[in-house]
């Protein structure tokens, strides 16, 4: 039974088949923004325009949720990661975003744990928020990684395979 047909409402299978596609389609959106995104991240460097810091803050910010969905994307999709990693891209985006806002503002601006707002959000939201919260992630989802008494069972049968075609 396709999982499409227990979601109830008359659009219902539509939305989850579109949700399908799309999630097929994460890693080569992945690889497509680091091929794209690099360049361009090199170009804001040499460029005097004013809007190019946040052009190169907010790419800067795609690239660590990027490089661990192409990591971690088996046959297109992500799996359990995929809720959490998008929950880290807007994150990430967010504080960005704060940070921009907040530059130039350390005397008048707000302070949050003895630092100007913007080095607080670097420091704890880019920083530690992050760290905690790919661990946390890693831990709910462990058993996609560990190996199994099956998989050690797979491989020991493909080695005796392979040794037996050798001979």
């Amino acid at each position: 039974m396709y999982p499409s047909k227990r979601l109830s409402g008359s659009f219902a299978p539509l939305r989850f088949i579109s949700l399908l596609r799309f999630l097929t389609m994460v890693r080569k959106l992945s690889l497509a923004f680091l091929a794209i995104a690099s360049p361009v991240v090199l170009l804001l460097f040499l460029v005097p325009w004013s809007w190019a810091d946040e052009l190169f803050a907010l790419l800067v910010m795609g690239y660590p949720v990027a490089l661990i969905v192409v990591a971690v994307g088996r046959r297109g999709t992500l799996g359990p990661l995929g809720v959490p990693l998008l929950l880290l891209l807007i994150f990430l985006e967010a504080c960005a975003i704060g940070m921009l806002a907040l530059r130039g503002q350390i005397l008048d601006g707000p302070w949050f744990g003895g630092l100007p707002g913007a080095a607080a959000i670097q420091l704890y939201g880019l920083f530690l928020t992050p760290l905690l919260f790919v661990a946390l992630a890693y831990a709910l989802t462990f058993d996609r990684f560990e190996i199994r008494e099956k998989d050690l069972d797979r491989l020991a049968d493909h080695t005796r395979a392979s040794e037996g075609e050798a001979e």
